[in-house]
């Protein structure tokens, strides 16, 4: 397959992601957009892992070879990181008897899926419980990290409204941590139970560090990805729902045990969303009886037409070449809606307002 300058960036990638042999007949031209859109999107390592898995490294051309396999590193070496940082915390919260889950990417690593060394992490998500999280942070600023968020307005929006402390970062490392006490902030609308996820927790080859189940690991990325997030440049995040879904698929009962959870948490919005979305963008394979199930999880039939649509638009890999101006208008959008899905509204106009003053003020020249 040979193709041109007036390829499709965003299919390209779409396309490298799901079956890395689909690049190799790319021209110079098609390559320069594949890597550039890949990049954007924070997928170049991805795709070079899953092209160096199939055994195709070597049919790449040499240009776009070295940019892939230089990603490839560079992703390596922040996994390294990632684990090292945890092995730093986990000795912090042992000592003070602190029991922990590992979120996101740092435990797509403990899990080792096929993944996770080609993910750009850029902290280490954790969880205790929020009966010990104060004791948490003292301990970890004892033993030398420091805050990162020191605004006033910042700390009293972390401790008063969000689901995780300030950031912390340890003077001269490169990755922050945050440590959460549960996956939604508490004055939002989704407000799933904490003690849940302790229950349903897992070990993980790491001892002492837990992992969420399965299911509740799904449905952490999807309230990430579809109610807690700006939705600039986030194809990275929908294709970690497609990994786990790959991974978890196969054992007995999860897709059982995700319906129920999700209703159980009252997430089952989200769960819709996701389970909607995958297979229209990544081709995700979701058995049809479930898809069935979670149609009761729909909103109304209006809103659920608009947000199929600019589910798929915003979801799409975001081409660094074209912006169409109806795109700005739905990020936009959906950045408003997360907000207000996050915060009550007697919250949310200060918020908003403050945000909005920092980012002109920003951008304003000295």
């Amino acid at each position: 397959m040979t193709v041109t300058r007036d390829s499709n960036g965003p299919q390209i990638v779409i396309d490298a992601a799901l079956d890395p042999s689909t690049a190799i007949g790319l021209d110079l031209a098609g390559w320069e957009r594949l890597l550039s859109c890949a990049r954007r999107n924070a997928v170049l390592a991805y795709i070079a892992k899953r092209t160096v898995a199939a055994g195709l490294i070597d049919a790449v051309p040499d240009a776009p070879r070295a940019a892939m396999l230089s990603a490839l590193a560079s992703a390596a070496r922040l996994a390294q990181l990632a684990l090292w940082e945890l092995e730093r915390v986990h000795r912090v919260m042992r000592t003070v008897g602190i029991p922990m889950i590992a979120l996101k990417g740092v435990a797509y690593l403990l899990r080792g899926m096929p993944h996770a060394g080609s993910r750009i992490i850029s902290d280490i998500d954790v969880m205790v419980e929020h009966r010990r999280i104060d004791e948490a942070e003292n301990a970890l600023l004892a033993a030398g990290w420091r805050g990162t968020k020191l605004d006033p307005y910042d700390q009293r929006y972390y401790r008063k409204w969000s689901h995780e402390i300030p950031p912390l970062r340890f003077p001269g490392r490169v990755l922050s941590v945050d440590v959460h006490h549960t996956i939604c902030p508490p004055v939002s609308r989704l407000r799933p139970k904490p003690e849940a996820f302790w229950k349903n927790s897992i070990e993980s080859a790491h001892h002492g560090v837990g992992l969420l189940s399965p299911a509740d690991s799904f449905l952490h990325g999807a309230v990430h990805l579809f109610f807690d997030s700006d939705f600039d440049g986030r194809f990275r995040d929908l294709l970690d729902l497609h990994e786990m879904l790959t991974l978890f698929a196969s054992e007995d009962e999860f897709w059982t045990l995700l319906v129920e959870a999700a209703r159980a948490q009252g997430l089952g919005r989200p769960l819709y969303y996701a389970l909607d979305t995958l297979p229209r963008i990544l081709r995700t394979p979701v058995p049809v009886e479930v898809l069935r199930e979670v149609r009761q999880f729909r909103p109304p039939p209006q809103v659920d037409l608009w947000m199929a649509r600019t589910l798929h638009a915003m979801l799409m890999p975001a081409d660094p070449e074209v912006w169409p101006l109806a795109h700005g208008g739905r990020r936009w959008l959906m950045y408003a809606r997360s907000h207000w899905l996050r915060m009550p509204p007697y919250l949310l106009l200060p918020h908003l307002l403050r945000k909005a003053w920092r980012s002109v003020r920003a951008a304003s020249p000295e």
